[in-house]
């Protein structure tokens, strides 16, 4: 009798806790992203929780680059104005590929467009475009 009301237990905890849990917050439950053969990871975080990672990128001009953005805790976006690239909303738990071929040489600023925390506007990484 006693076994029985254990595993009768741990199905109700199951049923009230996990379930909604997985609902709610899928992205803890499901595999995250990695990147894939010649993309770079970049997760995004608010700034209070690391912000970019990795903060600062160095690819090579006339290459193509992949960037595949993970928003990790909350809503966020990429943008890098100097290079015309915008992701849009990334939700949580999700990621987009970003592909482009730099034509500049220099250090360039990408940034978080969606309001994402209140130190949002901190949340700031560096695109160095090497020859």
């Amino acid at each position: 009798m006693k076994r029985v009301e254990i595993v009768a237990g741990v199905i109700v905890l199951l049923i009230v806790v996990v379930l909604p849990a997985s609902l709610l917050y899928p992205h803890f439950f499901g595999k995250a992203p990695h990147a894939r053969p010649g993309e770079i990871l970049v997760v995004a975080r608010t700034f209070e929780r690391g912000g970019w990672s990795p903060p600062e990128i160095r690819v090579k001009k006339g290459q193509r680059v992949r960037l595949r953005i993970l928003a990790e805790d909350v809503t966020h976006s990429f943008q890098l104005l100097h290079l015309g690239l915008d992701s849009g909303p990334i939700f949580t738990g999700k990621s987009k590929l970003i592909e482009f071929v730099p034509s500049k040489i220099g250090t360039f600023p990408f940034y978080c467009n969606t309001r994402c925390s209140v130190r949002h506007e901190n949340l700031m990484g560096l695109l160095t475009v090497e020859d």
